[in-house]
């Protein structure tokens, strides 16, 4: 493929290696500024205004955030799965007419589970920042082997494309299948467990299911609570005949002392064979089986039950990256 040819593909705007508008910059009206975009590849999203507050989430590098709140560097903000949280640093403020700029503009998604973003096209230069999987930038040229990218702060660097995709190209390229879903997940094995970790980093069970969902074109919502009110339901039993890979697994908790109830706080991914992937101590696999090596007594003695967020190739109830970027 020529460098013309997949120029036109990386979308608008970008022709024989011209660079992209110069970056976003703060509106002069502080009152115009509603919105934020993530400059950095991860950045913590916690309970209060706080270092030292629980993260609940995270936030991955070019998401788009509502400005809700200001307290000192402490700002409140809404992400796309509607979470809501506080971040200090690590957001680039801009008017909502500056996000639709920037949502207008030709971008790269992050494809491999880590890579560096470089000063120079060349992969033995400093690094600018690292990068994980689900980091999105705003491309500007392709230079031999590199896309030239920018960051909403005015950063400038370069990508190797083996380790990104043009988001038009990503979004063609997905196999919306179930088997799909689990060879990502396992790709994942071995990753530590991390409270509030979504990104490849760092894992809890709904910020797993969360990251390979989101690299096939589908935002979950944050907690595995919520997962679990959307999607299609495919079964309660515990013989597992409905259920298809890529389908996911919740399982509930008693809370409460004078009255308990059972609430879902614990999800995982469906492989088939009664065997699932999920995030606990690490990423691993475990199965509903007795006679499975993997054999997990605690979860198969509070499994709940099944959903399904994929069929015939399509998402069902669930929000996608494309309609939230296009």
């Amino acid at each position: 493929m020529n460098k013309e040819h997949e120029l036109k593909r990386l979308g608008r705007g970008i022709s024989g290696g011209a660079d992209a508008p110069s970056g976003l910059q703060l509106d002069e009206d502080s009152r115009s500024v509603a919105w934020g975009i993530v400059y950095n590849s991860v950045v913590a999203v916690r309970s209060e205004p706080r270092h030292a507050a629980e993260m609940v989430t995270q936030a991955l590098l070019g998401t788009p955030v509502e400005l809700l709140e200001q307290r000192g560097d402490w700002r409140k903000v809404q992400l796309p799965d509607q979470y809501v949280g506080w971040v200090d640093g690590s957001l680039q403020p801009v008017s909502r007419e500056r996000l639709d700029d920037y949502m207008a503009l030709p971008k790269i998604i992050v494809t491999a589970h880590y890579a560096t973003a470089f000063q120079e096209p060349d992969h033995r230069s400093l690094p600018v920042s690292d990068l994980v999987a689900g980091n999105i930038l705003v491309v500007q040229s392709l230079v031999g082997t590199f896309y030239r990218v920018r960051y909403t702060d005015g950063r400038k660097a370069y990508v190797r494309k083996e380790d990104a995709l043009s988001v038009d190209e990503w979004l063609g390229s997905i196999e919306l299948t179930g088997e799909s879903i689990v060879r990502h997940a396992l790709q994942l094995l071995g990753i530590p467990y991390l409270w509030g970790g979504t990104s490849t980093k760092g894992l809890d069970c709904s910020g797993l299911t969360k990251q390979v969902y989101l690299m096939h074109g589908i935002v979950l919502p944050r907690d595995a609570s919520q997962q679990a009110m959307q999607g299609e339901l495919v079964d309660t039993g515990d013989d597992f005949s409905n259920a298809w890979p890529g389908d996911l697994l919740f399982f509930v908790s008693r809370v409460g002392d004078e009255h308990p109830v059972e609430r879902v706080t614990h999800v995982a991914i469906y492989m088939g064979e009664k065997r699932f992937i999920h995030a606990s101590d690490n990423v691993r696999i475990g199965s509903f089986d007795p006679v499975d090596p993997s054999y997990d007594a605690f979860n198969a003695n509070r499994y709940s039950l099944t959903k399904r967020f994929i069929r015939d190739r399509q998402a069902i109830n669930v929000k996608t990256v494309a309609a939230l970027w296009h």
